[in-house]
C-alpha cells in the first residue's frame, strides 16, 4: 500500500497554468475523489501524478519517495501506476484475457505465479469468470470497464488512477458499478484517485474528497465535512444546492438570519451564510396565518422535491422535502430551519 501527496503543484501546456499550486493527499489503501467542473484541471492533475505531463513546479511523492520535484521526474513506467480511462481503452483485437494480460510477463510473474493464473484470479475478482475468450465488443459497457480495471490491477500497482471511469454508463449502472469498484479496491487495499465531475459519485464513493476549482484544490476532507462544512462558496456551490441568506446579526457564536438563529460557518466575508435545502423546512401556512412567503417553483425528483419560496422580505430560499411536496406555485407557506 502506498500513500500519495501532491504539494503546490503547477502544470501548464505553454500558456497559463491549468493546475495552480494544487495540494492534496490520499492515505495508503484509501480512495480520494477529485471533483470539479469540466476544464478545472482534474485530468491534468491525474496525468501529472502518472508522469505523463511535465510539471512547472511543486512535488509529488509516493510514500516517502519523491517522484516529481526539483531535478526529479521518475518515468511513468517506473511509478507503478495503473490507469482506467473513461472509455476503458481496451484493445479491440485482443480477447478479454489477453487485454488483462497485456503488460504482464508471457509465462509467469516475478513471484512465480503463472500469468494465466493471475488473469483467472482477476477475472474472478471483477466478476467476469468464463468471459476471458470474448472480444471487448461482445461485452456490455459495465463489463468493459471491469476488464479495464482488471488490466490496471494486473501488475499489482501501488496506485490506481481512475479518470471519469463511469461517465459513459447509464445512471443505474453507473451507481452500482461505482460501488462495486470501490468495494473491490478496498478488498485489495489499493490506493486510488478518482477524477469525476459528479458530486454524488464523489461523496458516496470516496474516503476523502478534494474540490478543484480553476486549477486549485479549494478544500479537501471527509465527504460529510466538505458537504456539511464548506470553507468557500465555490466548494459549497459545486457540491450541491445552496441557500444563501444575509447575516442580520449575531448572538455569541450564533448567526441571525431571516429564518432564525443558527450556528454556521461564514461564507463571503461574514455577510452571508450557506445552508443546504435539506436544512430548510417548508409547510403550508396554518389556517388564519398568511405564512412567510409564496411558492414560486416546485421540481419533483421522485425520491424528493425541491420547493423554491420567495420570502416576504424578498429573499429566495429552496427547501428539500421527501417525496411529493403537495405544494403548487402561488401557495402561501411557512418557512423555517430544520431542527
Amino acid at each position: 500500500m502506498t500513500s500519495v501527496r501532491v504539494t503546490d503543484l503547477v502544470v501548464g501546456y505553454g500558456g497559463p497554468p491549468v493546475v495552480r499550486e494544487a495540494t492534496c493527499s490520499v492515505g495508503s489503501g484509501s480512495l480520494l475523489a477529485v471533483v470539479g467542473a469540466s476544464g478545472s484541471g482534474k485530468t491534468t492533475l491525474l496525468r501529472a501524478i502518472a508522469g505523463f505531463v511535465p510539471v512547472t513546479s511543486g512535488t509529488i511523492s509516493f510514500d516517502s519517495e519523491l517522484v516529481t520535484g526539483p531535478g526529479v521526474s521518475v518515468p511513468p513506467e517506473r511509478r507503478r501506476v495503473g490507469i482506467v480511462t473513461q472509455d476503458g481503452s481496451l484493445f479491440p483485437h485482443l480477447s478479454v484475457e489477453r487485454n488483462i494480460a497485456f503488460g504482464l510477463p508471457r509465462r509467469e510473474l516475478p513471484d512465480g505465479t503463472p500469468t494465466v493464473q493471475r488473469v483467472a484470479e482477476l477475472l474472478d475478482l471483477v466478476g467476469l469468470t468464463g468471459l476471458g475468450a470474448r472480444a471487448p465488443h461482445e461485452l456490455s459497457g459495465g463489463q468493459q470497464q471491469r476488464v479495464a480495471l482488471a488490466r490496471a490491477l494486473a501488475p499489482g500497482p501501488d496506485v490506481v488512477l481512475l479518470d471519469e471511469p463511469f461517465s459513459a454508463l447509464d445512471a443505474g449502472l453507473r451507481t452500482s458499478l461505482g460501488h462495486e469498484v470501490r468495494d473491490l479496491l478496498r478488498s485489495t487495499s489499493t490506493t486510488a484517485i478518482l477524477v469525476t465531475h459528479d458530486q454524488s459519485e464523489a461523496l458516496s464513493l470516496a474516503d476523502s474528497v478534494a474540490v478543484m476549482v480553476q486549477g486549485r484544490i479549494v478544500q479537501q476532507g471527509a465527504p460529510v465535512d466538505v458537504y456539511g462544512h464548506p470553507t468557500s462558496l465555490d466548494a459549497a456551490s459545486f457540491l450541491g444546492e445552496v441557500v444563501l441568506l444575509p447575516v442580520l446579526g449575531r448572538e455569541g457564536d450564533r448567526v441571525i438570519t431571516a429564518l432564525g438563529a443558527l450556528a454556521a460557518g461564514d461564507v463571503g466575508g461574514g455577510e452571508q451564510v450557506v445552508l443546504r435545502p435539506e436544512q430548510v423546512s417548508v409547510i403550508a401556512a396554518a389556517p388564519g396565518s398568511d405564512g412567510r412567503g409564496s411558492v414560486v417553483a416546485v421540481s419533483y425528483h421522485g425520491h424528493d422535491s425541491l420547493v423554491d419560496v420567495r420570502l416576504d422580505d424578498g429573499n429566495l430560499v429552496r427547501a428539500r422535502v421527501l417525496g411529493s411536496s403537495g405544494m403548487s406555485t402561488g401557495d402561501r407557506v411557512d418557512v423555517g430551519l430544520v431542527g
